[in-house]
């Protein structure tokens, strides 16, 4: 496959790489990426909403948004506009791609280690840096690729636990982490893999990430683009959970932000 002369790159802080020139207008770099996700286009009126979703938006605007997005990617190595000119319905050339792309080719193949080169591209939090994202999540966009990053990880994680490699499994675990902070079954995974290496403390360490993470999200510490449509309360964490930390632990609960916590 054709490596694409222009990547947007989502799974992280937003990047467009390749771009002849920087984005002078935040609302066109915020609409290439919102067409870099919608690879069959939108017509004017739908990403127009899609980026100003609690006000209507003069033609002119949406007009010279596009116009400025397509001056800032410029023209591909064949002299077309990697934003062609379209009409009312605005796509992307073939010319650019994104990360997700390469992450679901690499995820896809059964070698374990094309899933460690799809989770090195995870750099944070989904769509981070992006002030116009209620599309991704409103669409489901958000959670299918946090789905596709924690599944991949999973995967690996299981593959490295059955074979005594937990230090490669929590890095798995750990770069979905960055997208899916929430997800119990990656702490799961997480304690598994603390176990697997003899390390107790890194047990109990796990947990009380946890427990921190539901805590700091109950206080309204949640990334502007969330991957999950909820998270745990810090006075609840699923069974499986902790009857796991029990049996890995042995010993007393750990602490979420110095707060003792009931298990």
């Amino acid at each position: 496959m054709a490596v694409p002369e222009i990547e947007v790159a989502v799974l992280g802080p937003v990047e467009i790489r390749g771009a002849v020139r920087a984005f002078r207008r935040p609302a066109a770099r915020e609409l290439v990426v919102y067409l870099a996700l919608h690879p069959n286009g939108a017509r004017t009126d739908v990403w127009g909403a899609a980026l100003w979703p609690d006000r209507s938006v003069a033609p002119s605007t949406l007009h010279s948004t596009v116009s400025a997005a397509r001056r800032s990617l410029g023209q591909s190595e064949a002299g077309l506009d990697h934003l062609p000119r379209s009409g009312r319905h605005v796509r992307l050339g073939a010319s650019v791609g994104t990360d997700v792309d390469r992450f679901a080719r690499a995820a896809a193949e059964p070698d374990p280690a094309r899933w460690r080169e799809a989770l090195e591209l995870v750099r944070g939090a989904l769509f981070e840096g992006l002030s116009r994202c209620d599309w991704a999540v409103f669409e489901g966009i958000s959670a299918e690729l946090g789905s596709m990053v924690t599944d991949t990880a999973l995967r690996g994680a299981e593959h490295f636990l059955a074979r005594g490699l937990g230090g490669e499994a929590e890095w798995m675990i750990r770069r979905a982490l960055k997208v899916s902070p929430y997800d119990e079954r990656l702490y799961r995974a997480l304690l598994r893999a603390a176990e697997v290496q003899g390390n107790r403390m890194g047990v109990r360490a796990a947990m009380a990430e946890l427990l921190t993470a539901a805590r700091e999200a109950e206080q309204g510490g949640v990334a502007p683009c969330p991957s999950s449509p909820g998270s745990p309360s810090p006075s609840f964490v699923h069974p499986k959970t902790v009857a796991l930390y029990r049996e890995l632990a042995h010993g007393a609960a750990p602490e979420a932000r110095g707060d003792p916590v009931r298990l």
